[in-house]
């Protein structure tokens, strides 16, 4: 029997160690210390039972039903679970077909009012109230074989987060303890634990609050935990704490609740699709003196924080934990769009380049995971010999580029590589509406920064190496970056690099 650390068991399963113990809280996996062995490890019987959970998880089963159906796997009881979560689930379905076609009604209703003035008191109208008061359930068409790539797909739609808050967290000066290695995050935790009993904090500062940051990377690379202790400002702190000043600032809240491992995503497409605010990266560092370093890889850190609400009670056995997401915004301001050659850049880089501040868009088009035998090449013959690529090229405005979007996602890193898209940019489509009859993927890409380097079919180009010698780094925020894909007769490629 081959046992695994918690480290392994999270890369490997795209879950973070957060979670695992979550699990582990709730009854649902056990893991063991091996002798001589400082570190948890979960045997083959635990690693069965997570995968059951995560298949569980994404079929919107409740993290207190999985434990039934698992510490009691009686047929009946697992056949009424199912039963409850089918009929949620027909209560959406009925729900949106309802609303589709109501919307297919008001469609067919003012096209014939095109360039006529429109009485508003239609959307009330009784024809509308007596439509969707008849309405009943359309069939549908379900595809009798069901993948997995299919089932997180469908999860990933349902997932998408709601009651998302926006909250100023206010300064204050923070105790705080780093760990790295195996165990990083629990490790921290105690000392931080140990910390407010030994001070007895909870009575000496009655607004205590407590704030967890992974230091990761943009591609999910963990680097070590840190806990942040709010505390008197006169408190001596103790070997092996900083004392820090957190400045505060607005963020983006959301509740980190059994779907937490998602939620970091779903807060940054709640961001992406926002017309109020955008992703605070380029001064999200500097949010704490001393300023926090970044990490020595591509991509730097963010900070995000995790906040644990209600210490006291936190503590208490049997406590269900109560965590929020925080992640760093601010307003969102229009800018105009305007690209600007840098001077030099050849002579500096070997590459024409420039540089453009671009808002907020989405791009649509085809994807595909990169892993295993998967490559770049292979997928775009593919969409050339089934159509797709022609699809684009027939849908594009003329001129308009194709584009190929390397990037990282937690899908991806799911399944141990990364995400290749073909697509156009939203602004660049002449039919949006026929593109979207072909189920593209969608993605929105946050008000950023771009260097925009120009290049030959058949360069080596690498676009992490070349932009730091403009004195550039990469914005994680964005998950990848672009480049032109050429017609069979075109020699010039342009990349889009997200910086700082």
């Amino acid at each position: 029997m081959e046992l695994q650390t918690i480290s392994t068991v999270s890369k490997e399963h795209g879950i973070s160690t957060r979670m695992l113990r979550y699990y582990e809280q709730n009854g649902l996996i056990k893991s063991m210390r091996k002798d001589g062995y400082s570190y948890r490890v979960y045997d083959d019987a635990n690693l069965k039972r997570l995968q059951q959970v995560i298949i569980l998880r994404k079929l919107q089963i409740p993290v207190k039903q999985i434990c039934i159906i698992l510490n009691n796997p009686d047929a009946t009881t697992v056949v009424e679970i199912f039963k409850k979560s089918i009929q949620g689930l027909d209560l959406e379905i009925t729900a949106l077909s309802t609303i589709k076609i109501i919307l297919d009604k008001f469609v067919n209703e003012l096209e014939g009012l095109v360039g006529i003035g429109l009485d508003l008191d239609f959307i009330g109208g009784d024809s509308v109230l007596e439509l969707s008061r008849s309405l009943s359930l359309v069939q549908k068409n379900i595809k009798e074989s069901v993948t997995m790539n299919d089932l997180l797909k469908a999860a990933d739609v349902l997932n998408k987060l709601e009651n998302v808050r926006v909250v100023y967290v206010p300064p204050m000066t923070v105790a705080s303890v780093y760990e790295t290695g195996e165990n990083a995050e629990e490790k921290a935790w105690k000392s931080a634990v140990d910390f407010v009993v030994a001070n007895n904090l909870v009575q000496a500062k009655p607004d205590l609050r407590v704030f967890k940051i992974a230091h990761q990377n943009a591609t999910g690379n963990s680097f070590g935990d840190e806990v942040w202790v709010s505390v008197p400002d006169n408190i001596t702190i103790p070997h092996g704490f900083t004392k820090k000043r957190f400045l505060g600032g607005q963020y983006a809240a959301h509740v980190l609740d059994d779907n937490g491992f998602e939620v970091a995503l779903g807060l940054q497409d709640w961001i992406n699709e926002s017309d109020k605010f955008q992703y605070d990266f380029d001064g999200n560092l500097s949010r704490c003196e001393p300023p926090m370093s970044e990490l020595d890889s591509f991509g730097g850190m963010h900070l995000d924080l995790s906040e644990v609400l209600n210490f006291v009670n936190f503590q208490k056995p049997g406590f269900e934990s109560q965590i929020d997401f925080l992640t760093p915004i601010k307003d969102y301001v229009k800018s105009e769009e305007v690209l600007e050659e840098i001077p030099g850049s050849k002579e500096k880089c070997g590459f024409k380049a420039s540089i453009i501040t671009k808002n907020k868009y989405k791009i649509l088009g085809f994807t595909q995971i990169m892993s295993g035998d998967a490559t770049v090449d292979g997928f775009i013959n593919e969409a050339k010999h089934d159509g797709r690529m022609g699809l684009l090229s027939k849908l594009k405005k003329p001129g308009a580029p194709i584009l190929g979007f390397g990037s990282h996602d937690m899908d991806s890193q799911i399944r141990g590589g990364w995400r290749y898209t073909i697509c156009l940019a939203e602004s660049d489509i002449a039919d949006i509406e026929g593109l979207m009859r072909h189920n593209p993927y969608v993605e929105g890409i946050d008000a950023s920064r771009w260097l925009v380097f120009e290049y030959a079919k058949g360069d080596t180009f690498d676009d992490h190496a070349v932009a730091p010698k403009l004195g550039h780094t990469w914005n994680g925020v964005i998950s990848g970056s672009f480049a032109t894909i050429p017609n069979e007769d075109e020699n010039v490629i342009n990349c889009w690099y997200p910086i700082k």
